[in-house]
């Protein structure tokens, strides 16, 4: 009896044990998955943080070199039209014509002209964004000295019809048809036609002499960039970090327009020759107009203000303006044979 006591006793204790030992182990097991639990919580959150992160970059990224670019494209190519207004020559005392341009692609560009006095004529090219008011002082000047000045707004700008300006490529219509106008009048030497352009208009006014020989004389005043080649060589090009999206800016307003880029300036102020040129520069202008007078070939002339601002040669400087811009005409439209 007392063995059987003593082996009963060491079941219980036995089985005891076991309990106690099936409890630990489920224990551990519960602690351990709580730890694995925690652990792949921990690698989820990691997860999901790193996603966003990657997300948020490529956002980012897309939104720098795709959304901006495009956006500020499609915008730059909608200029601002500001009306002409009741300003007109009459307030600089001249007498005047209201003209209707029509270009080769059917756009109407609406403008003045001054008669003539002496022969020969100058187009007088505004501003982006601008109007022909934007030249109303630089044809007073020109029509003191006996010429005739043609200014008109260029398409998509002031009055003209055109609902889409993408940087002035096509803008070169505009001045043929300012020519083909200018050559049908009776107070106009066809061989006698020069043109002054302002900042984009200068562009413009490069890019038409460059087309055609019917131009004979060209001023272009604060020329910059509009294509991404010149942009390279701006005193501050766009540099590796910024240059997909200046693609993808002139790439919209290409696929927008329907209008092939321009060749730069530098490869068109070549071409220009033998019509004498003069480039003009202030401030930031000058190292690009450098690198198109570098470009060009002779007859040329680069006149440097830098105080002046941009395009502000004539009222910075008028004096001289008058003096450098009437003698370049007259050497090139009345002096010649």
């Amino acid at each position: 009896m007392a063995r059987l006591r003593l082996y009963t006793t060491s079941c219980q204790l036995d089985l005891f044990c076991s309990v106690d030992l099936v409890d630990a182990l489920l224990y551990e097991l519960k602690v351990r998955r709580r730890q694995l639990k925690l652990i792949s919580s921990g690698k989820r959150e990691w997860r999901y943080f790193r996603n966003l992160l990657l997300v948020t970059v490529l956002a980012l990224l897309f939104a720098f070199y795709v959304v901006i670019p495009v956006y500020v494209a499609n915008r730059t190519m909608h200029p601002t039209r500001f009306s002409v207004g009741s300003v007109s020559p009459a307030d600089l005392g001249l007498e005047y014509e209201d003209v209707t341009l029509v270009t080769s692609d059917g756009l109407k560009l609406y403008g003045w002209y001054v008669p003539s006095q002496n022969g020969a004529a100058v187009i007088a090219i505004h501003a982006y964004n601008g109007n022909r008011t934007g030249v109303i002082y630089h044809a007073g000047l020109l029509a003191q000295h006996g010429y005739g000045v043609l200014f008109f707004d260029l398409r998509a700008h002031g009055h003209s019809e055109g609902d889409i300006f993408p940087f002035g490529w096509d803008a070169d219509e505009d001045v043929f048809a300012a020519l083909a106008y200018l050559q049908d009048r009776s107070d106009v030497d066809p061989q006698r036609i020069g043109v002054l352009g302002l900042s984009i208009g200068a562009e413009v006014a490069l890019q038409a002499a460059a087309d055609t020989s019917r131009i004979k004389a060209v001023v272009a005043e604060g020329s910059g960039g509009r294509t991404l080649e010149e942009w390279s060589i701006a005193p501050d090009p766009p540099g590796l970090i910024n240059a997909p999206g200046c693609w993808v800016y002139f790439k919209t307003a290409e696929l927008i327009s329907g209008v092939p880029s321009s060749p730069p300036l530098t490869e068109l102020t070549p071409q220009i020759s033998p019509t004498p040129l003069l480039l003009i520069s202030a401030g930031g202008d000058n190292e690009l107009n450098r690198v198109y007078y570098a470009a060009a070939n002779e007859p040329k002339a680069l006149w440097e203000r830098s105080e002046a601002g941009h395009i502000d040669a004539l009222f910075a400087h008028p004096h001289e303006y008058e003096e450098r811009v009437i003698t370049f005409f007259d050497q090139a439209l009345l002096e010649s044979e």
